[in-house]
């Protein structure tokens, strides 16, 4: 990953954080039930956990973690994909919920091991109240719609690159050269296998926020945007500037 962008992607997360301190979350450590295969990120998100993988010296460790993913399916659709969909710029559809439901092969002993450098999908994923089986997570409506604006800005950052199940996105990552380590102690197919199942991330079309939600979310979108990366804003090296 080119270090500028993976600063932008640092300055995004730390800005959501700092942003979603208002609100009064139940969440806590091992407590894991959302922690589950259903999770969906780009290959900008996928080679920070790669070089955290290489950094640890856990090559083992996580081929035999990848070889765990369930069955996953190709998405017709990004998170972008659907936005302009819904603003007229392209097809019409529902984005397709092809995830697995299965506990996330990165839980040990409900701990992430790999929570440092978790995709976006997982930082954002919160409840108000405790998640149980029949009790599901409960957040406000502009919290989720936030949220949905940001996988749209780590998507536009990640266009071009792959975008899907993370598990399918970090085996197909195996590839590179860089990660050949992990690439020798999988089946010889595996990357191909998984890279079928990946569509390519997408600039953003535009937000899908109501008018009402704006007072809340206008300034974390402000605050993303205005940040500096390396001497410039986040918002004019995102535009090509």
């Amino acid at each position: 990953m080119p270090p500028l962008k993976e600063d932008i992607l640092q300055s995004i997360y730390e800005t959501f954080a700092e942003w979603s301190t208002r609100f009064s979350f139940a969440c806590e450590k091992n407590c894991a039930s959302c922690c589950t295969q259903n999770v969906i990120m780009t290959a900008v998100e996928g080679e920070a956990i790669c070089r955290l993988i290489r950094q640890t010296g856990r090559d083992l460790w996580f081929a035999d973690k990848l070889q765990n993913k369930g069955t996953t399916g190709r998405p017709r659709m990004t998170t972008n994909d659907f936005a302009g969909a819904c603003l007229g710029q392209g097809e019409d559809g529902q984005p397709e919920l092809l995830g697995n439901m299965s506990p996330c092969p990165f839980l040990e002993n409900d701990c992430c091991r790999i929570y440092e450098v978790r995709p976006f999908s997982c930082r954002c994923f919160a409840s108000e109240q405790r998640c149980s089986a029949g009790i599901s997570a409960l957040a406000p409506t502009y919290y989720l719609s936030a949220a949905t604006a940001v996988l749209q800005i780590i998507e536009h950052l990640g266009q071009g690159e792959y975008w899907g199940n993370m598990l399918d996105v970090l085996s197909a990552l195996c590839d590179q050269p860089q990660n050949r380590g992990v690439a020798t102690l999988l089946p010889a197919s595996f990357a191909d296998q998984s890279r079928v199942q990946l569509v390519q991330a997408k600039p953003l079309p535009g937000f899908l926020l109501l008018e009402d939600e704006m007072e809340q979310i206008a300034p974390l979108l402000e605050a993303i945007f205005s940040r500096k990366v390396g001497g410039k804003t986040v918002e004019s090296i995102l535009n090509g500037r």
